[in-house]
């Protein structure tokens, strides 16, 4: 490895023809990275994996190179030749996977401000004020972080849905979404005193799931809610 890192040094000191600084001194931090790489064995590992599962096709090893046979799949043998000469030219692999870490850097932040705002409302609910030495204690930013953590990771389970990482990558949401509308629902003691309840989680179910409540109760729930505008179950 260091021999490498040294064949960039030579290559930055004395420029071949045709190399512009720029690509010179990506050689260096290249190679800077793979060193560091031999000696973080196991996000080299990762990563070869991940690259082997997605990128690398091996007829004889079926589970090796899956997006490019999806892909070969979807276009045929010629075409899909003809798109990987262009994905080679227009440097498509490598630009799809930066707006993958683009995405998941974004997610991590959106993540911390999905905590963050779940607490501030939690802050502010309600007609019963936290006494203070509970709020100083931090118990409910806890409280959210443990149930971010515990709720959505035993519904994954229960509802054998492979994992929480899974769900995400598709995009699943409402497999999440709909046992968290049923225990709102089911542990509320009277959700005609709480809106949040009634316009997140009760007014979905009476209007998209397959709940089945009657219309005449329906109908009561927009008369008696007239005051929520979202309750409009006509």
């Amino acid at each position: 490895m260091l021999a490498y890192v040294r064949q960039w040094e030579d290559e930055w000191r004395d420029r071949p023809a045709g190399m512009s600084f720029g690509q010179a001194v990506i050689g260096c931090a290249r190679a800077d990275v793979v060193h560091w790489l031999h000696r973080d064995r196991d996000l080299l590992e990762c990563a070869r994996a991940a690259q082997a599962t997605a990128f690398e096709d091996d007829p004889d090893t079926p589970t090796r190179g899956m997006v490019l046979r999806k892909l070969t799949e979807l276009l045929g043998p010629d075409p899909m030749e003809g798109f990987q000469e262009w994905a080679c030219k227009s440097h498509f692999w490598c630009e799809l996977l930066a707006q993958m870490a683009c995405a998941l850097a974004q997610y991590e932040k959106i993540r911390g401000q999905m905590f963050r705002w779940v607490e501030g409302v939690l802050h502010r609910h309600g007609e019963h004020p936290l006494p203070d030495d509970l709020r100083q204690a931090g118990v409910i930013g806890a409280a959210v972080q443990w149930s971010w953590r515990y709720v959505l990771a035993s519904i994954v389970v229960a509802s054998g849905a492979g994992s929480l990482a899974t769900l995400l990558a598709k995009g699943d949401v409402h497999k999440l979404l709909w046992p968290i509308r049923v225990m709102a629902v089911l542990m509320c003691p009277d959700a005609s005193g709480h809106p949040a309840v009634r316009e997140h989680c009760w007014e979905p179910i009476v209007r998209l799931a397959d709940a089945e409540v009657r219309k005449v109760v329906r109908e009561r729930l927009g008369q008696i809610f007239s005051q929520d505008p979202w309750f409009t179950l006509g």
